[in-house]
């Protein structure tokens, strides 16, 4: 999303490396208000592990270089936003989960990034991208797109309309939770692919987690459930045959059980007890967003060829089906997991 360049730079006998990134305004219209949440962020971040004893912690976690001004970001004459953060050596990152012990890991590194940003007020941060997991919306929008049907597409997705009809009531089950005050707002990270999460490069354990420009309140099915829809289904959000995608259960299990290390010994009772449900109303959201897309003539989502949007909503419409097939283990499985 962000033109983002590898710099070295020689300090006497020794070569460090720097990421410098320019903002992309297009897709971030508020650029100031995601790099003060972004400074706000690593700075918690940097600190908790500093005070845990980790000597350089630009080592191990997004760390940003400031200006000589002491800012976090360069504006240029023309409007364009500049940032540099440390170069991580010690780590890498996957576009795919390799197999379950990876997995175990991309859970563990949600969980270690949700853990060091507990104590941090979500009050703090910006809403930069405001509705953003608002299931609700993304059902009335979809219903916008079918009555007006723009395209003339409605007619052809007949199997899909009734397949959204008969969910419709999973829609507002997280949100409501959390506008009444029966989930807790936290800090959320709202972007966990599996290429977010970085793993030591040595021992392949999670390490950190990058790309924090999503980051604002929400609740920690947000972050659970959409790693899970993407992470353990290896037949991709394009998979050439929609009947090929399905949750892994080894791949979920090795998710939960890494998130939880991290994470069990600080949620409450009822957000564990919701993070199956929160894999099945993601996967239903993504959904909806392609296929209301679809109907509107593919105005958001960048396409490949005809039709490509209808095809990713029933990848996603198939995996969801995996998931309701599976949700009793799912749930059987969290709840006999430790608690640390």
């Amino acid at each position: 999303i962000n033109d983002t360049y590898l710099c070295s730079y020689r300090e006497g006998d020794e070569v460090r490396k720097y990421i410098l990134q320019r903002i992309n305004t297009t897709v971030f219209t508020r650029p100031g208000l995601v790099m003060e949440n972004v400074e706000v962020v690593t700075r918690h971040i940097v600190n908790r592990l500093r005070s845990s004893g980790m000597a350089d912690p630009s080592r191990s976690a997004p760390t940003l270089v400031f200006t000589r001004d002491n800012r976090s970001s360069y504006r240029e004459a023309s409007g364009a936003f500049w940032r540099m953060f440390h170069f991580i050596e010690a780590g890498t990152v996957y576009d795919a989960v390799v197999d379950a012990r990876h997995a175990y890991e991309v859970g563990r590194g949600i969980g270690m990034f949700q853990a060091l940003v507990a104590d941090l007020p979500p009050e703090t941060l910006h809403d930069t991208l405001p509705g953003f997991h608002h299931t609700p919306r993304y059902l009335s929008a979809y219903d916008d797109a079918l009555r007006a049907d723009e395209k003339g597409r409605a007619s052809g997705i007949k199997p899909e309309t009734a397949f959204v009809d008969r969910r419709r009531s999973l829609a507002p089950l997280l949100i409501d939770l959390m506008t009444s005050g029966g989930l807790p707002v936290r800090v959320v990270h709202n972007d966990p692919k599996v290429n977010n999460v970085m793993v030591r490069i040595d021992t392949h354990e999670a390490l950190c987690m990058l790309d924090l420009d999503t980051v604002k309140p929400g609740i920690v099915h947000f972050d659970f459930g959409d790693c899970v829809r993407s992470a353990a289904n290896p037949a991709g959000e394009d998979a050439p045959d929609p009947d090929s995608a399905q949750l892994a259960l080894p791949l979920f299990e090795a998710i939960a059980e890494g998130y939880l290390r991290e994470t069990g010994g600080f949620l409450t009772g009822k957000e564990i007890e919701l993070l199956p449900l929160s894999v099945k109303v993601i996967t239903f959201e993504l959904g909806l967003r392609f296929l209301a897309d679809y109907l509107r003539g593919d105005a958001y989502f960048r396409t490949n060829y005809p039709g490509h949007n209808l095809h990713r909503a029933r990848v996603q419409f198939r995996l969801l089906e995996t998931i309701e097939a599976a949700e009793e283990r799912m749930t059987s499985f969290i709840q006999q997991l430790p608690r640390r």
